[in-house]
């Protein structure tokens, strides 16, 4: 069955604790009246394509199904390649089944130039950051990822630990040093700050380290039990284990600062467009960035109440702006690069 009304399933790092339900009134702007008729009569349904962990995702349809009763969210969750599959797959066969579309990285320009996404401009976005939403209304993201330098406190004096990329290039960093797989967004950001030139030079010196690929659980993991010394990845990952007691910290703004963007979409051909568009507005609410917030992950939402204050050192102003549209033509080539130089993860 293509739709399930259960929301179990396989988590992934953090154990969330669950929180009281924030107030309507004080966290959620009031949805245009026409909009909410209009979605009266589109069958009580909103289907949702979502990378969310299940434990958030229930909160949060829970929240949406309070807000407006005549609505329910039925939820497809699968990793972000399967989900993509899946809805090119109903397009190609001219089955129209999804409203809402929450993937990361490249796949939210996939889904745009393939015609699956479409514009929509939600009164919410004003709210988010330039470098966190597509100015023409495509996606806007729901939470971001920053990808930087994590190391272990213990295994690494003051003195030496690495403030900037550059750093990772010193000699006493050879063998100690383990990176997320096909880490093509960070790969990419690094190209585009130095040049093509320079970032070639830079990624080939890095390799030299004799870095390890791990995954991004799998690798904090490691770093937090002195397996390595530094590790290329999320920084929100090691926050959370930081804060669970583990001897690690990161570096909040390296240059580039990359990030990797968690979207939230329209379906073009959407069976509920204006049931859609509410979900939309309420998944970039205040109530549901507050959720994404207490999870120590990133709302991509400005002024979010009860930030962790680690965060609260990113200077989303300097994020590295990267053009999807040149991510996706650029893939092949990222791709065959990376796992040439460092191999596959």
């Amino acid at each position: 069955m293509l739709f399930s009304n259960s929301r179990y399933g396989i988590g992934l790092i953090v154990v969330l604790t669950y929180l009281t339900f924030p107030s309507f009134s004080a966290t959620a702007a009031a949805a245009d009246p026409k909009l909410i008729e209009a979605a009266k009569k589109e069958g009580g349904e909103v289907h949702a394509y979502a990378t969310l962990r299940v434990d958030t995702s229930k909160q949060v349809w829970d929240l949406f199904e309070a807000k407006y009763p005549f609505l329910k969210v039925k939820q497809y969750k699968a990793d972000s390649d399967k989900m993509l599959q899946r809805v090119l797959t109903e397009y190609r066969a001219g089955k129209y089944l999804v409203d809402v579309l929450n993937f990361g990285g490249f796949h939210t320009q996939v889904l745009i130039e393939r015609g699956i996404a479409g514009p929509y401009l939600s009164p919410e976005t004003k709210h988010y950051a330039p470098a966190l939403k597509d100015k023409n209304g495509f996606w806007t993201t729901l939470y971001y990822n920053p990808l930087t330098i994590a190391y272990n406190t213990q295994l690494i004096p003051i003195s030496e630990r690495p403030r900037d990329w550059p750093d990772l290039l010193h000699s006493r960093w050879k063998g100690k040093i383990a990176m997320e797989g096909d880490h093509l967004t960070w790969y990419a950001a690094i190209h585009k700050r130095y040049g093509e030139e320079k970032g070639r030079k830079f990624m080939q010196a890095l390799a030299r380290q004799d870095l390890r690929l791990e995954s991004s659980s799998r690798g904090i993991a490691l770093l937090a039990a002195g397996e390595f010394s530094v590790f290329i990845g999320r920084g929100h990952t090691a926050q959370i284990l930081k804060q669970r007691g583990a001897p690690l910290d990161w570096i909040r703004n390296p240059d580039p600062l990359a990030v990797h963007l968690q979207t939230v979409q329209i379906a073009k051909n959407a069976p509920h467009p204006n049931s859609a568009k509410l979900l939309i507005d309420f998944l970039l609410s205040e109530t549901v960035a507050e959720i994404i917030t207490k999870e120590h992950r990133l709302s991509g939402r400005s002024g979010v109440p009860g930030m962790n204050p680690a965060f609260k050192e990113i200077e989303v102003e300097k994020i590295l702006p990267l053009s999807m549209e040149e991510l996706l033509a650029n893939y092949k080539r990222y791709l065959e690069e990376f796992r040439n130089l460092f191999g596959k993860g």
